[in-house]
């Protein structure tokens, strides 16, 4: 718990230092229903480009002071409704009443921000992917990756319960930027045996932009981006926060989180605090899979001022993970799960072992991440200018319970961002013009103490790289046109190792050159310069259709870890060497959609087609390292193309069902190649996602519960046979049905309908299949008295997660002060 103290400890300090007072502007009214004009409460009222909002009350009012003077735009959304989104210009006091439509869950006005400025689903050219606050609540998932990994478009590489990397559009890894507030999420990107580390608790809602958007974001984005957004900023006068507690039955996962966050006259401050516990997982094939535990600890919190002129906001996150690694050792007699080494004369794991919470029995790896980031705002005379500085420091540490190799990595980053934003109310046009980047570098430790041999993962590395962009956007009356182009410039510079005695405890680093010494890294000087750009319109057509078509031009410099690799990768099974001679990615994406969003149902496909030329990729040799094969870093141009789509029906004249549907189909294809070889590494098989949900809309004023539901739901994945199969590099797997429910509800107070606290039940593999996914390393994991073997047909590494039922229980706390909305709101007639 030391995390938490030294984390909390520089906050309360400045809570208590600093009490700003400044009068700015304001925003209220009144929401009510546009066919009986009965007024709504609970309604969102959300400001998401200052992430500041609040809900109605009782009586349909509303109140969000302190507000910056210019033209924003507010988002009032409730479920059962539709989401109205409106253009205001904020000066002194602005009353703004709002009718909102009945419509079923479905939101087609939903405002989004990943794109850099504020604009609609409808009216974005680039797909874009929401998963509400509602949603990430009722479902369990162990990661923030897994909860989102369902929809249309996305999926996740996975290495167990705790390990998860996001996909989009057939593409992983260094492809798909990932962002937390708007900020760049830096966390030793490359691996496959760590996730995402991002606390799942202090995620409120997400978007992700599938498709190329290196436009905003730079080189990383040629798939897409994920962003990620923490609580919105508590109303004016208010302390508000949640205390949430889950537990699943299959791994035993524990999980804790509380939040609490106020705003006093512009004041702005937040605070949240989480744990997560799990044991090794179970399924019906292997029984307990050991060395799946995970520990992680996570505090994150922020304080601000918001002001007439704008906000500033400094937060700071720090997250503790410690996770084992499996590698699949059994006994070659029995098939048994057995330790690396003996412990105490102990030859196999016991039920003890199994359940033990403590992720430090098995190999394991430490995961500390740091992050400080300052976000700025300033409302100009003409524009809008933002200002974002920010650092981040990530560890990695793994460990054996033998004397195998100690990796300890530090990767320090610096990122910038600049923005301006200029908007014209009436001409409907947006233009945005900004730079931005980071500076890169890392430190190894390769001298643990004893009985461990040091190793570094990644020779030490400076990376500097930037890029200017300019995005101009037109709104007419049914047609929206967006285009940009930017420039990118990247250096990275690696230092050449040497080692004297490697691999024994008698291993040094030397100077290059040093007789007997083993070259175990290449120096690196590279520059890459390259340029991004895109050109899109969406149309909406008659009958609530629309149109969509985007074309994109992305570009990706090389990672160290594609140039200078030459190390173990335990999360692949493998020995990987770098290639120093690498070029940068170029790819070229055209995206067409076409969808319905009508009252009762609502559909959109999305076909793309993706070029990229010097696609990189780890290519299986036919030699092997200290028991691992080799797969050297190779590339070739490659094909990527698709569809994902939804068909949901939602009846409005019987609002108690709910239907959604989703698909997602990938192909690859690598011209010139051979039959083994001619299919992109980790395709995503084939997925439809099927779910009811029957839901009660309102509560009976003399009943305890509101927003209860129903809900069974099927994925079903489809065989994947289109594998890289040349030395067994990947191996077709086998369709599959998982079935899952869950059910819900919210405990109101009777006089005031506020929610008293919201309780979750999910079961996810109803049927307790034994299943293997096409994207778990986990099913390349097999070794017999800690050798190594390959797995050359599905079955016999690791399968996935068993039956398993989750609960969650939310409890809010606070809110806005009633008797302040009627004394301080204007009189709306």
């Amino acid at each position: 718990m030391c995390i938490y103290r030294n984390a909390v400890a520089p906050v309360i300090i400045l809570l208590a230092l600093l009490s700003v007072k400044s009068k700015a502007q304001s925003l209220s009214g009144t929401i009510t229903d546009s066919a009986s004009g009965e007024p709504v409460a609970g309604a969102s009222i959300y400001f998401p480009k200052l992430n500041r909002g609040t809900v109605s009350d009782v009586k349909g009012r509303y109140l969000i002071g302190s507000l910056p003077e210019g033209l924003q735009t507010v988002e009032v959304k409730l479920l059962g409704f539709k989401t109205i989104s409106k253009e205001v210009q904020v000066h002194g006091v602005v009353v703004l009443n709002i009718k909102l439509p009945v419509l079923a869950a479905f939101a087609p006005e939903v405002v989004i921000t990943s794109l850099g400025n504020t604009t609609s689903l409808l009216r974005s050219p680039v797909p874009v992917t929401l998963v509400s606050h509602d949603a990430l609540l009722q479902q369990s998932s162990n990661n923030i990756i897994d909860a989102i990994a369902n929809q249309p478009g996305l999926n996740e590489i996975t290495e167990g319960p705790g390990i998860s990397k996001p996909m989009i559009n057939g593409l992983g890894y260094l492809r798909v930027l990932t962002l937390v507030d708007g900020e760049i999420q830096e966390d030793l990107p490359w691996g496959d045996e760590h996730g995402i580390l991002i606390d799942p608790y202090a995620v409120y809602d997400a978007e992700v932009i599938r498709g190329p958007a290196s436009l905003q974001y730079g080189n990383y984005a040629v798939a897409g981006v994920v962003s990620f957004k923490t609580d919105p900023v508590a109303e004016d006068g208010t302390v508000q926060g949640s205390v949430l507690a889950e537990y699943q039955t299959n791994n035993g996962m524990i999980g804790n989180s509380e939040e609490i966050g106020g705003n006093e006259k512009g004041f702005v401050w937040n605070l949240r605090a989480s744990i997560q516990d799990a044991h090794c997982y179970q399924n019906p094939k292997d029984g307990y899979v050991w060395g799946t535990a995970y520990n992680q600890n996570a505090v994150r919190g922020m304080l601000g001022i918001d002001r007439k002129w704008g906000f500033s906001r400094l937060s700071f996150s720090v997250l503790h993970r410690q996770v084992e690694v499996p590698d699949g050792n059994r006994d070659s007699a029995t098939g048994q799960f057995e330790f690396d080494y003996p412990q105490n004369g102990q030859l196999f794991p016991n039920r003890a072992n199994y359940l033990s919470y403590d992720a430090n029995i098995a190999g394991d790896q430490v995961l500390d991440h740091i992050m400080l980031w300052w976000q700025n705002r300033f409302i100009l005379r003409r524009g809008i200018l933002e200002a974002d500085f920010g650092y981040s420091q990530s560890q990695r540490q793994e460990i054996d319970t033998g004397s195998l190799p100690f990796y300890n990595i530090t990767l320090h980053d610096i990122p910038y961002s600049l923005k301006y934003q200029i908007t014209g109310a009436s001409s409907g046009l947006k233009l945005i013009a900004g730079l931005n980047g980071l500076f890169e570098y890392d430190v190894n430790n390769i001298n643990p103490p004893s009985p461990y041999i040091g190793f570094p993962y990644l020779p030490g590395y400076n990376d500097a790289e930037g890029g200017g962009y300019a995005i101009l956007e037109k709104d007419f009356e049914k047609l929206t046109v967006s285009g940009g182009v930017r420039y990118d410039v990247r250096k990275i510079d690696g230092q050449a190792v040497w080692l004297l005695n490697a691999y024994t405890r008698q291993q040094q680093e030397v100077a290059p050159g040093t007789a007997g010494a083993y070259p175990q890294y290449p120096a690196v000087n590279n520059l890459y310069e390259g340029f991004s750009a895109s050109l899109g319109a969406s149309y909406q057509l008659p009958h609530n259709n629309y149109i969509k078509l985007n074309f994109a031009k992305s570009y990706r410099a090389p990672s160290i870890q594609e140039l200078a690799s030459n190390t173990i990768n335990a999360g692949a099974n493998a020995y990987v060497v770098g290639n120093p001679g690498l070029q940068a990615e170029q790819g070229y994406e055209s995206d067409l959609i076409f969808g319905n969003n009508g009252k009762d149902i609502s559909f959109e496909a999305d076909g793309f087609f993706n070029y990229i030329s010097h696609f990189i990729f780890t290519d299986r040799t036919d030699s092997s390292e200290q028991g691992f094969p080799v797969y050297q870093y190779s590339s070739n141009n490659a094909i990527v193309t698709g569809v994902a789509a939804y068909f949901n029906i939602h009846p409005a004249d019987t609002r108690w069902i709910e239907i959604d549907n989703g698909f997602t189909y990938i192909y690859t294809f690598m011209p010139n190649q051979t039959d083994s070889t001619q299919f992109v590494p980790l395709t995503p098989a084939p997925r439809l996602t099927s779910e009811v949900k029957f839901k009660l809309q309102k509560a009976n004023a003399h009943r305890l519960i509101a927003n209860s539901y129903l809900e069974f739901g099927i994925a079903k994945y489809w065989a994947q046979n289109n594998v890289y199969s040349a030395l067994y590099t990947e191996l077709p797997s086998e369709a599959y049905t998982l079935f899952n429910a869950g059910i819900g509800t919210n405990f109101v107070n009777r006089n005031n309908g506020r929610t008293i606290c919201s309780l979750y039940i999910n079961c996810t593999n109803l049927t307790n299949l034994a299943y293997s996914d096409h994207l778990s390393h986990n099913a390349y994991f097999l070794a017999y008295n800690r050798v190594p073997v390959a797995v050359t047909q599905q079955g016999m590494g690791i399968y996935n997660m068993g039956r398993s039922i989750g609960f969650k229980v939310v409890f809010p706390i606070g809110g806005h002060k009633i008797s302040d909305m009627e004394r301080d709101v204007p009189d709306s007639r």
